[in-house]
């Protein structure tokens, strides 16, 4: 290849070597200056006309060598199929209406109708497109008793009049609730109080306020009983008996007390209303009385611990204990003893304590055993079940706690939780709220409070997540 020009490569572009930007390389390897091509900026396409050239329009031709002006009439000559069911041509749209179609084969339009679908509803006839309600009858008469509708239409049904003989059998609506007529029902089926006589409820119950002197129908006081002369009233909270004088209500009495010692009402005596509240209703040989002359079988008393001669009580006299002899261990200090007799109880009455983790106390004279209940000093534990309790030297609970096993919250990512279980030892689970199938992801146990979770890709709904501690 013979190269005659040498190149290079500038800010606009390449460029001939010991050229200007006018000249142009040509096809024989020589070059021309570019005001001697015809292009863009020498060229002016309207300082020239196209050869001789004719356009036809509905079959006028017209030459183009020279300006033409074409006037589009009102009239539409021809109509252009479109998509199926519409026919366009310009701003004319032939469009298929109610029951219509537009088909187009061709040149050719049909416009075709559709078949209108009729059903009959319920009780309906259809014959072509003539509706019908068919109509029939049940039972023999002139009067209508009633009239149902069927999928088949209308069904009558037919009756009679009653005659003189039939209405016979009943009782005219002027004899309801009137003289020499018949009672009639309220809205519970009974008889109205008003068309009873006055002995059939001359006694009526109810309840006797005493502060106004009144008679209601409920414990509460609200419905007034109007009196009425020749009935008796029952208060049923005293099961009292009144009477109506016309102006008030007048308590009757049978002449029958109407308390016994202070007690009202249905009253029941018992030994502790007059005053004897600790007889016994048993006999004195085998109840157990506070004194007695003697007792029934003698008893005998010894000594023990020192020498000394048993003897012989039955109560009906004093009796002495003589003691031969007594140990050394149990005689100390100076005392002066009285070897014939023994003392019942202790002059003084000593009191006999305890404290510390628990607490107790008792008096003691000697005359008889004493017990006292011991009361344990509290702890400041309330009492319950704890997770963990703490324990001193002596077995008691000092402290209780109840740990907090697990901690559960919602997420829409990957994001930190903060669990407050103080523990990294733990379980994590988690799952989608939406489809319930269990997710996984990157669990970080951050600190012994918080983890953190990363997932590769967003989440399409919540996840539940819950951390539970394994050390518990």
């Amino acid at each position: 290849m013979d190269i005659k020009y040498a190149y290079y490569r500038s800010s606009v572009g390449y460029k001939i070597e010991g050229k200007t930007d006018n000249d142009i390389v040509t096809a024989g390897g020589g070059t021309r200056a570019i005001n001697s091509f015809w292009h863009d900026g020498n060229l002016n396409p309207l300082d020239y006309v196209p050869k001789t050239r004719t356009l036809t329009i509905n079959g006028t031709a017209y030459d183009l060598s020279a300006n033409r002006s074409f006037t589009t009439p009102d009239t539409i000559t021809r109509l252009k199929g479109g998509a199926s069911g519409t026919l366009v041509s310009g701003d004319v749209t032939l469009a298929a209406g109610a029951n219509m179609t537009v088909n187009q084969t061709g040149n050719t339009i049909t416009l075709a109708s559709t078949d209108t679908t009729y059903s009959a509803g319920n009780g309906l006839t259809l014959a072509g497109t003539t509706f019908s309600l068919p109509v029939t009858t049940s039972g023999t008469g002139n009067v209508v008793t009633g009239v149902s509708q069927t999928t088949n239409g209308l069904t009558v049904y037919l009756g009679s009049m009653p005659t003189s003989s039939d209405l016979a059998n009943y009782i005219p609506l002027s004899q309801k609730g009137a003289a020499n007529g018949v009672a009639a029902l309220d809205a519970s089926g009974q008889v109205p109080a008003s068309q009873l006589p006055s002995y059939v409820d001359d006694v009526l119950e109810g309840y006797y306020k005493t502060a106004d002197g009144k008679f209601y129908k409920e414990a509460g006081y609200t419905t007034l009983i109007t009196g009425e002369t020749g009935k008796i009233y029952v208060s049923l909270d005293t099961n009292k008996t009144y009477r109506w004088t016309g102006t008030t209500f007048v308590y009757i009495t049978s002449g029958a007390v109407d308390s016994v010692n202070g007690l009202t009402g249905v009253v029941v005596l018992n030994k502790s209303h007059v005053g004897l509240a600790n007889a016994e209703n048993t006999a004195d040989a085998v109840k157990n009385v506070l004194s007695a002359t003697k007792w029934t079988t003698p008893r005998t008393i010894t000594l023990s611990g020192v020498t000394a001669t048993a003897q012989t009580i039955d109560g009906s006299g004093n009796v002495a204990i003589p003691i031969t002899a007594v140990p050394a261990t149990l005689l100390t200090g100076t005392a002066a003893v009285n070897t014939t007799g023994s003392a019942a109880k202790l002059t003084t009455p000593r009191t006999i304590s305890a404290s510390g983790d628990a607490t107790w106390t008792t008096t003691f004279d000697g005359s008889a055993n004493v017990t006292s209940g011991l009361t344990l000093a509290a702890t400041g534990v309330t009492a319950g079940t704890y997770d963990e309790v703490t324990v001193d030297a002596k077995g008691r609970v000092i402290a209780g706690n109840n740990n907090v096993k697990s901690y559960t919250t919602s997420i829409s990512g990957s994001s930190g939780v903060v669990h407050n279980l103080g523990t990294r030892n733990v379980d994590v689970a988690m799952y989608d709220t939406v489809t319930f199938y269990k997710i996984d992801g990157r669990i970080k146990l951050t600190d012994p409070n918080k983890i953190d979770v990363e997932f590769d890709s967003a989440l399409p709904n919540a996840v539940s997540i819950t951390v539970t501690r394994k050390d518990i």
